[in-house]
């Protein structure tokens, strides 16, 4: 025979005529609880409850008297034992100075419980239906758990001055060392305005298909592995890249080798490439990254993977998502596309939070951009849902204008003259990118939302055929604002 469901019959007590006889543990216990935190087998306990968050909501004042008369208005008085049974549950408060102690039993049995009947569920799950993903189908187990014992570590008011505190030995322990606060991204000036990505949030790095969003995405996640005074692990999931093929691209990256050269073996190079691409893959075998390469993952899989991987190694740096428009939540009843990219996009978010680490989240922009005048992104651009910018923390948008040359586009303008000025420059900027190398690039990083600094836009030098992205030294930075000083811009609102 099963164990009936554990609730404690005297906590319940203590607290019902605690709330009846002082107003602190009233509102401690109206702010705390709810009725499913009470759980005696008649209910009588719960529709007390009722009563008393009834004449709160009335702003009545709350006694036995006026518990009484609630109760006898909504019929209930005789089904809970008559005033007699309010008059006992008074009398049954020993003590008021612990309350917060009485009301997370109630909480901890009314987590139990829950457990308990989600448990049930999933075994019944499992007796009644096909299971055609076991993967899937514990992954989904998982998650219901684990909805449950977060409520768990629910905390309480903390006082300001014990969080001022903390905040005041981090701003010393920063000061001392450097201005990244958060991971380092591996770019100065993306740094200076970000501080480095931060614990808990979400930062969104978006662009058009081909800008290389992925490359600046692995720079990002190499960087962060190589530099980080912690050694703190790496996570990529990869949804549209096998794993051979990224670890491919990070060693091309690290060794300056194009990924042309490096896919058609070693055998072909030149002995300085050769010890290059032999040099970045001790590099890249070094750096404490992991990578997941299921195609199509579902984002439940996502969310327990990376809490596995922290569970695993006690400690996380940054997860790397590439990118959002692949991952699925697997619900069948979605009203559409929108809606599902919205919770993908909120429970990011969240897992960001729970789990205290940054999450970089790869996406596209919609082909509104092709449309105007001038190319250059903005946070409307953001593709499926507006939820994205909503829930992101940071907001990047990349931007190359030779991307359009090689599709064919020619430069865009109102006038004769301002296609020509534009033209000038384009030529001016080319010659001066010819002086790094070949197949070089400029790209324009926008960090068009930072919830917590300032934005802005910086320059980087990518060099196309190894996907790396770098940082423009000052003087190339100070030849560019003399090239570009008459461009005859659009302006865009944002």
């Amino acid at each position: 025979m099963a164990r009936p469901l554990p609730f404690n019959i005297n906590a319940e007590k203590t607290v019902l005529g605690a709330m009846m006889i002082d107003e602190v543990a009233l509102a401690t216990c109206v702010g705390d609880l709810g009725e499913a935190d009470f759980f005696d087998a008649d209910r009588k306990h719960k529709i007390i409850f009722q009563a008393i968050t009834a004449l709160v909501k009335k702003h009545i004042a709350v006694d036995v008297q006026t518990v009484a008369d609630e109760l006898l208005n909504t019929k209930e008085l005789d089904n809970i034992g008559g005033v007699d049974y309010l008059m006992e549950l008074t009398q049954n408060v020993v003590s008021l100075s612990n309350m917060d102690f009485y009301v997370r039993i109630l909480k901890d049995h009314r987590i139990l419980r829950e457990l308990l009947i989600t448990m049930d569920s999933v075994r019944k799950e499992y007796d009644e239906e096909e299971i055609d993903d076991i993967t899937d189908f514990i992954a989904r187990a998982d998650s219901k758990i684990h909805e449950i014992t977060q409520k768990r570590r629910i905390s309480n008011f903390v006082k300001a001055e014990e969080i001022a505190n903390i905040v005041e030995q981090e701003l010393k322990i920063y000061s001392s060392q450097r201005k990244v606060t958060g991971i380092d991204t591996g770019y100065e000036k993306l740094n200076e305005i970000t501080h480095g990505f931060q614990p808990g949030e979400m930062i969104i790095l978006a662009a058009r298909p081909s800008m290389g969003k992925t490359a600046l995405a692995l720079n990002i996640a190499m960087h962060a592995a190589r530099r980080s005074d912690n050694d703190l692990p790496i996570a990529i999931f990869s949804l549209e890249m096998p794993a051979n093929a990224l670890v491919k691209r990070l060693i091309s990256t690290d060794a300056g080798v194009s990924i042309d050269q490096i896919q058609t073996g070693t055998q072909f190079l030149a002995p300085r490439d050769k010890a290059s691409v032999g040099q970045a893959i001790k590099n890249v075998g070094n750096a404490n990254i992991y990578i997941d390469e299921t195609a199509g993952i579902k984002l439940i899989d996502i969310i327990a993977k990376s809490r596995q991987l922290k569970g695993r190694l006690g400690k996380l740096g940054l997860i790397v998502v590439d990118y959002i428009g692949l991952i699925t939540t697997g619900e069948k009843k979605i009203e559409n596309r929108q809606v599902e990219v919205s919770n993908i996009s909120r429970q990011l978010k969240e897992l960001a939070r729970e789990l205290k680490v940054p999450i970089l989240v790869v996406s596209q922009l919609s082909r509104e951009v092709e449309r105007r005048e001038n190319r250059r992104p903005i946070l409307s651009d953001l593709r499926e849902s507006g939820s994205i910018e909503q829930d992101a923390d940071v907001v990047l948008l990349l931007y190359r204008d030779d991307y359009y040359k090689d599709f064919g586009n020619t430069i865009k303008a109102r006038s004769n003259i301002e296609k020509q000025k534009k033209e000038e420059i384009a030529k001016k900027q080319q010659t001066l990118l010819s002086q790094i190398g070949e197949n070089v690039g400029l790209a324009e990083l926008r960090i068009a939302k930072n919830r917590n600094g300032k934005t802005g836009v910086i320059n980087l030098i990518f060099f196309a055929s190894y996907g790396r992205f770098d940082t423009p030294d000052d003087d190339f930075e100070k030849k560019l604002r003399d090239i570009r000083k008459d461009e005859p811009l659009s302006e865009i609102e944002d």
